[in-house]
């Protein structure tokens, strides 16, 4: 998942992750904030494709987070917990019990900054 505001400007990388989502090694989902009438955010994106990423999480899959510390590291940080939620059919108590053995174990990695 990757998301930033504007498509031409800010998508960095953008050649290479479309290369390796065109050689089947890895799937892109993206969110540009600025490229359509309604604000697209990765929390969004996440939430269409929860049961994708609770598959993975049950299958051992980590999660890291990179970017903005105040609004998108949160926003995504409260969307992992509705998607274990949701499709884990957790209690709130237990999803979120669940993100924080993931953190514990280092699976669930933040780089942000404000």
């Amino acid at each position: 998942f990757f998301g930033c505001r504007l498509l031409d400007k800010d998508f960095l990388y953008a050649d290479e992750l479309f290369q390796y989502a065109d050689e089947g090694t890895s799937q892109l989902f993206t969110a540009f904030s600025r490229d359509t009438e309604k604000k697209v955010y990765v929390q969004h994106t996440m939430e269409d494709n929860g049961h994708y990423i609770w598959d993975l999480l049950e299958q051992g899959a980590h999660f890291y987070v990179c970017g903005d510390a105040r609004n998108m590291a949160r926003d995504v940080h409260q969307q992992l917990i509705d998607i274990v939620q949701l499709h884990g059919k957790k209690e709130r108590k237990d999803a979120e019990a669940y993100v924080v053995s993931m953190e514990n174990s280092f699976r669930y990695q933040k780089d942000v900054w404000s």
